[in-house]
C-alpha cells in the first residue's frame, strides 16, 4: 500500500492533523489485515482545517482501496462480538437455570414443595441483554465498542449471578416457610391430639347413652337453667355437691324450663373406672317433670303466654289483707310487725286455701324465726339466709319465684309471702357494679319479681304479698317502685 505524505512544497498543510490521519489509516490498514489494533485515545481534541483548499486533505485513491474494506468490516465484528456475547449469556443462564430446576425438584422431594412457586425472577434478562448489545453498537469509536462488550459481560455476569441469588433465596424461603406450615400444622394436629385424647363426643346437645350393664341411680330436684349448662339442685335452691349436671339437649328435647321438679337417674360409677374430669354426675335419664311424662311437660301452657285477669276470688283473709283476691299483689310497709303478720297470714292460707301451694320466702331472717316457721307452715319455707351472700340471695329469690310460675302451668293456685322484699332491693344494689342511691334500675329485678303474680284466664293464680320497710335510702326507693305495681298497699303504724 502507497501512502502519500505531505511534503514540504505545501506549507500551508498541518503537518501535525495530516499525522493523525496517516495514523488512522495505518490503524484501518492493519484491522483489515488482521493485526492487533493499536489503542487509541479515549477523548480527542477537536482541531480546525488551517489548510486553505480543504481538499489537500482528501485522500487518494491509494488510500480509499483499504479504508473501504476497513469501514465494512468493523460494524460486522462489532456484530460478531454483541452475537457471541449474547449466546454466551443465553448459555450461562440456560445452564442456571437447569441448575436451578434441579434444586427446586430435590427440594419438592424433600419438603413436598411446589416448584411454581419459584419461578425465576429474572425472566426478562435476555431482552435487557439485547437491549445492551443495540445501544453498544450505537458507539462512535472501535475502543469505546470494546470497552462497552467488556461492561456488559461484567453487566450481565452481575445480573446472572443476583438471579442465582434471588433464586436460591426465594427456594429457600419457600422451603423455610413450608416447613413452618408443616412444623405447625403438625403442632397443631398434636395439641388437638393431646386435647381430644380419652374424651367421648363433644357438645351439650349430646344426651348420655345408657348401656346394658350400667346400674343407674335416680335423683331428684329442682331444674336450674343458666346461660350455657343446666343442673338439679338436689339439696334445696342453692347449689350443692351433689348436683346432676343436664345438658342442653335433653333441656330441648324435654321442654324443661327453670324451676321443674325433674326426678331422672344417673350412672353408678363401674368397678376400678377411674373418675372423669368432670365434677358433677350426668343426668343419663328423666323419668318425669313436676310429676308428668315428657310428651305432658312439652305440651303445657308456658306462663308468660297465659292470659292474665284481674283477682276477683278471694283469698278468705281478714285483719289488714282483708279483701284479697288470687292473683294479687299486696305490699306490706313497716319497720315493725311484718315478720309476725306474715305469720299470720300463712295460717289463714293454710286453713282456708289448702288446695293452694304455699310458699314463704324469709330474707335474712333472724335464725329462731326459720325455726318457727318450718315449725308451723304448713307449705314451703324457702330460707336466704343472713350468713349466705348477696350472690345467694338472688339465686334463691329467683329460683323461688320461677318454680311457683311451673306450678301455675299446672294448674295450681300458688300463695308467695317474702319477708322482706326490700331485702331483694339490697342485695342486687350490692352486686352493682357501679351502684347509686337514686338510679331506679336498683329496684327493677325486685319489681319485675313482684309483678309476676297474676290470676290467669286458664284458672290459676300467683298471689305474692311481700314487705317492705323505709328505714334506710335503698329500702325506700325499692318500696315506692313496688307502690306503683301493687294492687293493694297495707301501711302498718
Amino acid at each position: 500500500m502507497t501512502e502519500d505524505k505531505p511534503t514540504s512544497e505545501n506549507p500551508d498543510v498541518d503537518t501535525q492533523r495530516q499525522a493523525e490521519i496517516d495514523a488512522l489509516a495505518a490503524q484501518l490498514a492493519s484491522a483489515a489485515a488482521g493485526e492487533p489494533e493499536a489503542a487509541a485515545p479515549r477523548k480527542r481534541a477537536s482541531r480546525r482545517v488551517t489548510a486553505k483548499n480543504p481538499t489537500e486533505f482528501t485522500p487518494t485513491e491509494s488510500e480509499e482501496a483499504p479504508a473501504a474494506p476497513a469501514a465494512e468490516e468493523a460494524p460486522k465484528r462489532r456484530r460478531s462480538a454483541a452475537a457471541e456475547a449474547k449466546a454466551a449469556a443465553a448459555k450461562a443462564e440456560e445452564e442456571q437455570a437447569a441448575s436451578d430446576e434441579v434444586a427446586e425438584a430435590s427440594a419438592e422431594a424433600s419438603d413436598g414443595g411446589d416448584p411454581a412457586a419459584d419461578a425465576p425472577s429474572d425472566a426478562a434478562e435476555p431482552a435487557d441483554a439485547d437491549a445492551d448489545a443495540e445501544s453498544t453498537e450505537r458507539e462512535s469509536s472501535e475502543s469505546d465498542v470494546a470497552e462497552g462488550e467488556s461492561g456488559e459481560g461484567e453487566q450481565r455476569s452481575g445480573r446472572s449471578r443476583r438471579g442465582r441469588s434471588r433464586n436460591r433465596s426465594g427456594a429457600d424461603g419457600n422451603q423455610n416457610g413450608q416447613n413452618g406450615q408443616n412444623g405447625q400444622g403438625a403442632q397443631q394436629s398434636q395439641q388437638g391430639n393431646r386435647r381430644g385424647r380419652g374424651r367421648g363426643p363433644v357438645g351439650d346437645d349430646v344426651e348420655p347413652e345408657i348401656l346394658e350393664d350400667d346400674v343407674l341411680i335416680p335423683v331428684a330436684g329442682i331444674l336450674d337453667v343458666l346461660d350455657n349448662y343446666a343442673f338439679v339442685r338436689t339439696t334445696g335452691y342453692l347449689p350443692g355437691p351433689t348436683d346432676v349436671y343436664v345438658s342442653l339437649g335433653q333441656v330441648k328435647k324435654y321442654g324443661l324450663r327453670k324451676g321443674d321438679a325433674v326426678v331422672g337417674a344417673i350412672r353408678q360409677p363401674r368397678d376400678g373406672e377411674q373418675p372423669g374430669r368432670q365434677k358433677y354426675n350426668a343426668l343419663v335419664k328423666v323419668d318425669s317433670v313436676n310429676g308428668q311424662t315428657a310428651e305432658q311437660s312439652i305440651a303445657r301452657v308456658e306462663f308468660a303466654a297465659a292470659t292474665p285477669v284481674r283477682a276477683t276470688t278471694s283469698l278468705g283473709l281478714s285483719g289488714a289483707v282483708s279483701g284479697l283476691g288470687k292473683g294479687a299483689r299486696a305490699l306490706v310497709i313497716g319497720e315493725t310487725g311484718k315478720t309476725a303478720l306474715v305469720a299470720q297470714i300463712a295460717e289463714q292460707v293454710s286453713a282456708n286455701q289448702p288446695e293452694s301451694h304455699l310458699m314463704v320466702i324469709l330474707v335474712s331472717p333472724r335464725p329462731e324465726e326459720i325455726t318457727d316457721f318450718r315449725r308451723s307452715v304448713k307449705g314451703e319455707v324457702v330460707v336466704a339466709g343472713l350468713e349466705q351472700t348477696a350472690e345467694d340471695h338472688v339465686t334463691v329469690i329467683d329460683l323461688a319465684v320461677e318454680r311457683a310460675k311451673r306450678l301455675v302451668e299446672l294448674g295450681i293456685d300458688v300463695t308467695v309471702l317474702i319477708d322482706s322484699i326490700t331485702g331483694l332491693g339490697r342485695a342486687h344494689y350490692t352486686l352493682a357494679s357501679r351502684p347509686s342511691i337514686e338510679d331506679p334500675a336498683i329496684a327493677l329485678p325486685a319489681k319485675r319479681l313482684f309483678a309476676a303474680a297474676r290470676a290467669v284466664e286458664e284458672g290459676a293464680s300467683l298471689t305474692i304479698i311481700a314487705t317492705a320497710s323505709e328505714g334506710v335510702a335503698i329500702d325506700r326507693l325499692v318500696a315506692s317502685e313496688l307502690r306503683g305495681t301493687a294492687n293493694a298497699v297495707v301501711q302498718l303504724p
